[in-house]
């Protein structure tokens, strides 16, 4: 058992297809389908169910957990014998929908002029996606909105703000914001939840949803009246002094939200991950200042 063994295990079993794992691999279909048969042979069991794709046996399910580790392991290795003072390499980075629209463009612009070396990519998904990425090493870091509770997982809070709910600029009685239809991102968004949970407690439950997955296509909707929404407040400053949008505050209970930082406790701290850590909390504090320059 060889670490190509394990990468083209690994991808037959993320695939569930040997077609589609040797096309990853830049492979040809015949050798990784003897690849796999070697592996099979080596342990003296079978990894694989081959019915309508290839399905891991909880043999193989077993081994991915290994193989995961074992080229973590190597890749990490590697980066070690490789890395410099000067940022280099690949660095992987997840982000919410509402964390890549608001607060990572400028930092990633700035870091790609400082680092050109590095080649940065971002995956935007849902927390609990992301998290499940980051356990599993295939992101270096993610921005999530949930604390978790998992000693592999290293974490540390870069953001916290105030969600507020937002109108069109002639809606004045929060009572008749809160029956209009909500512009909200789909199920499962955190911003989405905490809003149900508040409504629950004045006693609304029917809740209509228009459901954008952009914070600034969420902002224009309601610009244009097509209903309200729950946002933090450092991403209506400006249609909020420009006049485009009314805004009400809610319990602090439901309007806290968080933005945590995580990574595996395992991943190496190369310097493109420093450096990109750094200039996020070098982010935060220049969001507070803001935030405390303009509080309403």
């Amino acid at each position: 058992m060889d670490i190509n063994e394990l990468r083209i295990f690994r991808a037959v079993a993320s695939e569930g297809s040997i077609t589609k794992a040797a096309q990853i691999l830049g492979y040809v279909q015949s050798n990784v389908t003897t690849r796999v048969q070697q592996l099979e042979a080596e342990l003296n069991t079978q990894l694989f169910y081959r019915q309508r794709g290839m399905l891991l046996t909880p043999a193989g399910e077993k081994l991915l957990s290994y193989a995961e580790q074992i080229i973590h392991l190597v890749d990490e290795a590697q980066k070690a014998l490789d890395d410099s003072i000067e940022p280099t390499g690949r660095l992987m980075l997840g982000a919410t929908h509402t964390a890549s629209a608001m607060y990572l463009p400028s930092i990633l612009a700035n870091y790609f002029k400082l680092y050109p070396k590095v080649e940065l990519s971002l995956m935007t998904d849902y927390s609990g996606e992301l998290v499940e990425k980051v356990r599993h090493f295939q992101l270096h870091g993610a921005l999530v909105k949930s604390q978790l509770n998992d000693d592999s997982i290293v974490q540390e809070l870069v953001f916290e703000e105030q969600l507020v709910l937002i109108s069109a600029p002639e809606m004045k009685d929060i009572q008749d914001v809160c029956y209009q239809p909500f512009l909200m991102n789909t199920k499962g968004c955190p911003h989405r939840e905490q809003l149900e949970n508040w409504l629950k407690t004045i006693g609304i439950g029917n809740i209509r949803y228009l459901e954008f997955n952009h914070p600034d296509a969420i902002i224009q909707g309601v610009i244009s009246g097509l209903g309200a929404s729950l946002v933090p407040m450092s991403s209506i400053l400006s249609p909020k002094i420009k006049g485009l949008v009314h805004s009400f505050e809610i319990p602090a209970q439901y309007s806290t939200v968080k933005t945590f930082f995580i990574r595996h406790k395992d991943s190496l701290m190369t310097s493109a991950l420093l450096k990109f850590i750094e200039m996020l909390k070098q982010s935060c504090l220049q969001l507070t200042d803001l935030k405390s320059e303009n509080p309403y």
